[in-house]
């Protein structure tokens, strides 16, 4: 059990790994919606923006230079800002019991929305150096 989550550590640190994932993911999203087969939402594309920008942060090797870092704090906290506030509407549906249980699918904007937030944190982590373990506990 030891050795498979070293190499899921591994894999889920590889900045290659990740960057091209999350920009595979960025460029079927983003071909989905030039056609026209998804419902044009500004949410979805502010986060797509933002998560190809780290993505390509990442396969460019420019996240040790300070102001690609800074780029990409600016980039990820503003798709986290909107990720979490399409969250947050629909939470307010909830409460108010407006919500659509039954269309709670995996391609409902809310569970999207999560994934995107989750991203964009993992990408962020894997930038700014906060997913690196401390010298201490190396």
């Amino acid at each position: 059990m030891d050795g498979l989550s070293k190499l899921a550590g591994k894999v889920f640190l590889n900045r290659f790994l990740v960057g091209g994932f999350v920009l595979l993911v960025v460029a079927v999203t983003l071909t989905l919606d030039v056609m026209g087969l998804v419902h044009p939402c500004p949410y979805c594309r502010t986060e797509r923006a933002a998560l190809g920008i780290l993505s390509l942060i990442l396969l460019f090797n420019l996240h040790r230079a300070l102001f690609w870092r800074y780029f990409a704090a600016l980039a990820g906290f503003y798709g986290l800002m909107v990720g979490v506030m399409q969250n947050f509407n629909h939470v307010k549906k909830i409460n108010a019991g407006e919500f659509d249980w039954p269309a709670l699918t995996f391609d409902h904007p809310f569970i999207l929305s999560g994934l995107a937030v989750t991203a964009l944190v993992w990408l962020l982590f894997i930038i700014l150096g906060l997913a690196e373990a401390p010298a201490r506990a190396r």
